[in-house]
């Protein structure tokens, strides 16, 4: 499938909800699905969520052609929120976009408030799309077997990268992509901010200094 084909898709579903696809989310589209890596930077409520969910499922699509009838589970995408409040919020946005576009793939939450079924339940199949916390991703990295489960894992979307930048959780967040560098076998870093003061060094410490962006 062809980016034109992909981008058809995303725009289709925009105008069914009554939206037009802002140039930004159309850029990060287009970035993503070329492979880099990247930081979003833009202001609050403007549609960043589906500037990179989007591009996610949709580089799922290009790579399985018949994803309507065969799926194969396992973790393809992480979504890091240092707010565990808007984890819902999150996977609803998540869930809207692979129902409409009629994939089989599943959205997950893993946090602290998280059950102890459902953390039993991802234990045996983890979901494709995984919401989470640095410090809940610093515990799954440090379980045992974690390489393979993380090794067709694809994407990995910081949130409120302003939030985490300069601090103990960001510090602990870098940790946890240069582990996820080693195990995952194609692996794109986003991260998304609202305000940030000096962009370039924001990108420099998410993504590193020669990290294709």
């Amino acid at each position: 499938m062809t980016q034109k084909q992909l981008f058809e898709i995303a725009e289709n579903w925009f105008q069914q909800q009554g939206w037009k696809p802002f140039p930004f989310q159309k850029q990060t589209w287009k970035a993503f699905l070329q492979g880099k890596h990247g930081l979003l930077n833009a202001p609050t409520g403007s549609g960043k969520t589906y500037a990179l969910w989007f591009p996610i499922v949709l580089d799922y699509i290009k790579r399985h052609p018949d994803y309507k009838t065969k799926h194969k589970k396992g973790l393809k995408a992480i979504w890091i929120t240092p707010l565990r409040a808007l984890s819902q919020e999150i996977k609803q946005s998540a869930e809207r976009v692979v129902a409409d576009l009629e994939t089989q793939m599943t959205v997950g939450i893993r946090t602290g408030d998280t059950s102890t079924k459902e953390r039993s339940r991802q234990k045996t199949t983890m979901p494709d799309l995984l919401i989470t916390t640095p410090e809940s991703l610093q515990l799954l990295l440090s379980s045992k077997g974690y390489d393979k489960v993380f090794k067709d894992c694809s994407a990995i979307v910081v949130d409120e990268w302003h939030e985490l930048l300069g601090t103990k959780r960001g510090i602990q967040m870098e940790l946890g992509l240069s582990r996820l560098r080693t195990v995952c076998n194609n692996l794109r870093i986003w991260g998304i901010s609202a305000t940030i003061g000096n962009l370039e060094q924001g990108r420099e410490v998410l993504l590193g200094p020669n990290s294709k962006a």
